[in-house]
């Protein structure tokens, strides 16, 4: 195991030392920045808009699904936290138009978690734009999911769907990151206080204490007893990462930093490949946007704590996706360390994108971000 917390300082003056130097040189007019090209890229061959939507596939006319419409409106978010562009911010009231002319009424799907990614989106677009509809649907959601179904059973949590057999990962660490904005967003200590139970039962229950984080506690039907699927993925270690962040940054409790930096440090160390450590494959449909995520939320422990030790290693991911995008079109694919093949869906173009835009070519000094 290689510690990114003793060799991390090292990494970054030898990258500002060599991979910074050439852009001191103004002898040349400026290049297009790649994460522009990327995210220009993304706009090109997804986002439909007369339908106002982001396609699911590069051919057609399908739109994408619930959950990763809210990846994707994200990564439009990413390139406005880059530019400030007026344009991106009109893009980003269109994308949230046309998603409530698809699905006007979140409350009628089953799955907890798509409604709660969607809150935490609307969380940072009320941050850029200050209009309150998003902030009145970001509470609307958060509410509904958590009065409905967050109980006691299995020691809490909130189930991930309605038939309330399984707590999951991928609703209860959002659920954190919502509430923490909302606590902040509304001035409202009873978010937060909502924020620490559902985190403290997720430490307690999804976790081994090595920075690794379980995917679900279920109720197995044959028993009736709970069983824990210990399996992790990528986006399950971000969104820890984001609500251990969020909420150290609330508290000052510095067991919370310590429990992102363990994540981190486990990512690292146990679903990367190669000797770049690059975030592993975890193929299309869902699994497409899962490396955005983290990418999303390690950037909260790099910029707003000051861990840059984990920056080279990201930057790396960035570089290597870009390096094995389609020269054709500079759409990446869901493997960063091969060639993008063809057939690549929106979610899983995004999630590439996230990296550049975040972690790409013009990264420079870290600044705190807009989420």
């Amino acid at each position: 195991m290689v510690s990114l917390l003793s060799n991390g300082h090292c990494l970054v003056a030898l990258l500002i030392a060599g991979g910074f130097a050439s852009l001191l040189s103004d002898s040349a007019p400026a290049a297009p920045k790649n994460a522009d090209m990327a995210y220009d890229a993304l706009i090109k061959k997804y986002w439909d808009p007369d339908m106002k939507f982001f396609r699911k596939e590069e051919r057609g006319r399908r739109k994408a699904d619930f959950w990763l419409s809210a990846q994707l409106w994200d990564t439009v978010m990413d390139q406005y936290d880059r530019t400030k562009s007026k344009e991106v911010k009109r893009l980003i009231g269109e994308v949230y138009d046309g998603f409530i002319k698809e699905h006007p009424d979140w409350t009628t799907n089953k799955y907890n978690d798509d409604i709660m990614w969607w809150s935490i989106a609307c969380t940072r677009a009320y941050k850029i734009t200050g209009e309150k509809r998003y902030l009145d649907k970001a509470k609307a959601s958060f509410d509904f999911v958590y009065d409905k179904f967050h109980d006691s059973a299995m020691g809490g949590g909130i189930y991930w769907i309605n038939e309330r057999t399984c707590k999951n990962s991928c609703i209860n660490s959002p659920a954190v990151i919502a509430a923490v904005r909302l606590s902040i967003l509304l001035k409202d200590p009873a978010y937060l206080a909502k924020a620490k139970s559902l985190y403290a039962w997720q430490k307690e229950t999804l976790t081994d204490g090595t920075g690794k984080v379980f995917d679900n506690i279920e109720i197995e039907k044959e028993t009736g007893s709970p069983r824990i699927a210990r399996f992790s993925l990528t986006y399950n270690q971000g969104t820890f990462i984001g609500a251990a962040v969020l909420l150290y940054q609330q508290t000052k409790e510095k067991a919370y930093l310590e429990d992102a930096v363990k994540t981190a440090q486990w990512t690292h160390d146990h679903l990367c490949r190669t000797e770049k450590r690059i975030l592993q494959p975890e193929g299309q449909g869902d699994g497409g946007a899962f490396k955005g995520i983290f990418i999303r939320y390690i950037k909260l422990l790099i910029d707003d704590c000051g861990r840059k030790e984990f920056l080279p290693w990201m930057m790396t991911n960035a570089e290597t996706a870009w390096s094995n995008r389609r020269e054709a079109d500079n759409i990446m694919g869901f493997d960063w360390s091969a060639p993008t093949g063809p057939g690549i869906e929106s979610q899983t173009a995004g999630s590439a994108v996230t990296a550049v835009l975040v972690f790409g070519d013009d990264r420079g000094k870290t600044k705190k971000t807009n989420r």
